[in-house]
């Protein structure tokens, strides 16, 4: 399929200036074109690094109108969307996109900087390039994806414990608050009583009453009831910790953008983990929202399905339910609309999530892990 301005008619017909065989076929969009011929194969050409800048091209010669979602994986740990430029046609009818990818000062870490190409539609990387500090070798690419595993472990440790003074700080907080009322009512009680001794005991004062109520029910307050198997969290909730922007609200109702890369902290970490479903009403840079996730060191299954309003992932452990503390979460698809030119917005976005659910496997906290 050649590059041509869209909407544009597909014709069937012998030859040039021939009787047409069918009807003209519509192609209006390139969604259309994609759904008719498949995403094509694309290829990555003429990389190279020019400013802080990875440039290239990429190119396709079987569907000149699909249009590529290129992002960079940067150390093993990070993702980064490309900016495209816009396409120019071949002679053989394919199409190249021009594309930059920006390089940070703290992606080059001590021993270097891995980066791989990844494109949507594609299972295989369209290249993986490699800088390593005065030494080369498989060696440096495994040290390089070690550093950045722990960088990615201490910014998710740091967050989890920031999310956990916030939630102790709350509780007191609230406490504090429930104290200074029942001693600010048993002082009014005390003094009111005090000023009243005159008063008949019977019948008994209507805030006495209340206070031995109060005492009551406090005493005969029955033991918590078990962990429900399952917990839904807004997403105002302590748990969106590391690489979450502040939660905003739309006619749908609040959610909370996430970066390229965030953190989900779980509730109840040594409850058996069977699945966490994530409720997305907006996502940036993709078709489809698109997530990759982790439980500690255990790569987790992710499964997009529509939902209303916007789709849901839910996020399975390979193996079974597993304990957890906390969730990695990367997004394939990622962008700054400032930097796109599509609004005032400099922030990076990713997926906006409306609430997270955590599903547990039936039974006690603890135990050994599945």
């Amino acid at each position: 399929l050649p590059h041509a301005a869209l909407p544009a008619t597909l014709r069937f017909s012998t030859g040039a200036g021939s009787t047409e065989l069918a009807a003209p076929w519509p192609l209006p969009t390139a969604d259309a074109a994609l759904a008719l011929f498949g995403p094509g194969t694309w290829q990555a050409t003429e990389l190279r690094v020019a400013q802080g800048l990875l440039h290239g091209l990429l190119h396709n010669a079987s569907n000149a109108l699909a249009v590529p979602v290129l992002t960079a994986r940067l150390n093993a740990s990070t993702s980064r969307a490309a900016l495209l430029g816009a396409p120019h046609p071949t002679a053989a009818g394919g199409a190249l996109w021009p594309f930059k990818i920006p390089l940070l000062a703290e992606d080059l870490l001590e021993s270097g900087l891995t980066l791989t190409l990844h494109i949507a539609g594609q299972d295989a990387p369209l290249a993986t390039l490699a800088w390593a500090r005065g030494w080369a070798g498989e060696e440096a690419q495994r040290l390089i994806a070690l550093e950045a595993r722990v960088q990615a472990l201490e910014r998710a440790a740091a967050a989890q414990a920031a999310a956990l003074q916030a939630e102790t700080r709350r509780r007191q907080a609230a406490l504090r608050e429930q104290l200074d009322t029942f001693l600010e009512f048993s002082s009014t009680l005390l003094r009111e009583r005090a000023a009243n001794t005159a008063s008949p005991p019977t019948p008994e004062p209507a805030d006495l009453a209340a206070l031995r109520q109060l005492l009551t029910a406090a005493a005969t307050t029955p033991p918590p009831k078990a962990a429900e198997a399952r917990q839904v969290l807004p997403c105002t909730a302590p748990c969106f910790s590391f690489g979450w922007h502040a939660a905003e609200a739309d006619a749908g109702g609040e959610f909370r953008w996430m970066m390229p890369a965030a953190s989900l902290s779980n509730p109840a970490p040594l409850r058996p983990l069977a699945a966490v479903l994530l409720h997305v009403r907006h996502w940036y840079g993709g078709a489809r929202p698109g997530l990759r996730a982790w439980a500690g060191s255990a790569k987790l299954d992710v499964e997009v399905q529509e939902a209303e309003g916007g789709y849901t992932l839910r996020l399975t452990p390979i193996g079974g339910p597993i304990q957890t503390e906390t969730l990695r979460l990367e997004s394939l698809h990622s962008g700054s609309p400032a930097r796109d030119g599509a609004s005032a917005d400099s922030r990076e976005l990713a997926l906006a999530i409306s609430q997270a659910v955590f599903d547990y496997r039936a039974g006690a906290a603890g135990g050994s892990t599945a």
